[in-house]
């Protein structure tokens, strides 16, 4: 995977390396009746290191999951053992910013490689990430999985408000990189609540429309498709060429389609057109601004409901970004991954789509079950551990699932 351009830091043949070796940590069912890797079937947590389960799975079930989610640990020169920035995280104690690179680095890139591995060839990945580590990750992206399946690069608007104390601006957005895994990759599904800029100005029994002019400067020229077309009262029409210019413009439609489809076209004003009909919903847009996509208070606010407990993690992603990024990214019975599943957002997103469509999703979370502090609200509560609040959180979203432990 390497090669003479691209991202370098010390450790990163290990990093490499590390996805290949074998997993250090096996499944314990906790029931006869419970699944494993080589069944990875239905609504499961996996609560253990997610290097160890993404191995395992990977191993077991290559090619298997339609649209993976994950919100990983940010830099901003901490301990990034959690996903979200819970109240316990050490501060390093080094001020050198590239060791705290490396680091990540080191951390994220076996298990995008396995995450990689286990897309099937028309999933995606959605990857959120922050302003301190957006140009790192879209290069070492870039080089794992491939220049050509980049998707997008969405803007997502955190909040209203930021930070007052920034030298320069005030950063009041984040990022979700997104890949797909191959050319079989039909593109994102079509944003059900989307837009487009087009003013549809005109209607007829079909419903409203704009118009496009048939005739194009952009296609290049074919001859076949410079012929002359009449109206009803006999004017003829060609396409329209630049000033003191041939053979530029050419029609978009052939003779026969325009014979098949005459009743279609419209004449106006010297030119042919086309009805484009007005659908619902449209391509996605990189920008996600507004209530529909939630703010960091809306995640922090959703957690905190599905779970009844206040202050429970400081920044989970809002319950609304992940199902339109889930929605958009596969198919109704898609199988969804989130391999840094923190409170559990992506689960409760999930099964929340489901009851809005009519799906049947199932989603896989993978969580280390690391001690929650002890003077910390999840703890007053009885959550020992991190992995104890995303299987809480799976079940109070309604799903049946299964919980495997990794030892």
């Amino acid at each position: 995977m390497t090669s003479s351009f691209g991202l370098f830091w010390p450790g990163k043949e290990d990093a490499l390396n590390q996805a290949s070796l074998p997993a250090k940590a096996s499944a314990s069912k906790a029931s006869p009746t419970q699944t494993d890797f080589s069944h990875p079937d239905g609504n499961i947590l996996y609560a253990g290191d997610n290097l160890d389960a993404l191995k395992s799975l990977a191993a077991h079930s290559p090619a298997s999951v339609d649209v993976i989610y994950i919100d990983p640990p940010y830099n901003t020169g901490r301990d990034f053992l959690y996903r979200d920035n819970y109240r316990n995280r050490r501060e390093h104690r080094s001020t050198d910013h590239g060791q705290w690179h490396a680091q990540w680095l080191s951390m994220i890139t076996p298990r995008l490689i396995l995450a990689w591995q286990l897309l099937a060839p028309t999933g995606h990945i959605f990857i959120s990430i922050g302003e301190d580590e957006v140009a790192h990750l879209r290069m070492l992206a870039d080089e794992l999985f491939g220049q050509a399946n980049f998707a997008n690069q969405f803007i997502w608007k955190k909040g209203g408000t930021g930070k007052n104390d920034s030298r320069f601006a005030i950063t009041e957005h984040e990022y979700v990189l997104a890949y797909a895994r191959s050319a079989e990759s039909p593109g994102f599904n079509t944003d059900p609540q989307g837009h487009t800029t087009t003013k549809y100005n005109f209607h007829d029994d079909k419903g409203a429309y704009s118009l496009v002019r048939l005739d194009s400067k952009t296609l290049g020229y074919v001859p076949s498709l410079d012929f002359a077309i009449h109206d009803a009262e006999g004017q003829e029409y060609l396409p329209h060429q630049p000033a003191g210019q041939t053979q530029v413009a050419r029609w978009r439609w052939s003779k026969e389609k325009v014979a098949e489809h005459y009743e279609d076209l419209v004449f106006r004003r010297g030119f042919v057109y086309t009805k484009n009909y007005q659908k619902q919903g449209a391509r996605p847009r990189s920008i996600l601004d507004g209530e529909r996509f939630g703010v960091t208070r809306s995640g922090r606010r959703d957690a905190e409901s599905a779970l009844g407990i206040s202050g429970i993690f400081d920044f989970p992603k809002p319950v609304r970004l992940i199902k339109y990024l889930v929605d958009i990214g596969g198919p109704k019975d898609a199988k969804v991954l989130d391999f840094f599943a923190g409170s559990g957002t992506t689960a409760q997103a999930v099964a929340e789509l489901n009851e809005a469509d009519g799906g049947t999703r199932t989603v896989q979370l993978m969580q280390l079950p690391e001690p929650t502090a002890k003077s910390s609200a999840a703890h007053r509560a009885g959550f020992e551990t991190i992995a104890d609040i995303c299987w809480a959180r799976m079940h109070a979203a309604g799903l049946q699932a299964q919980r495997i432990e990794l030892s």
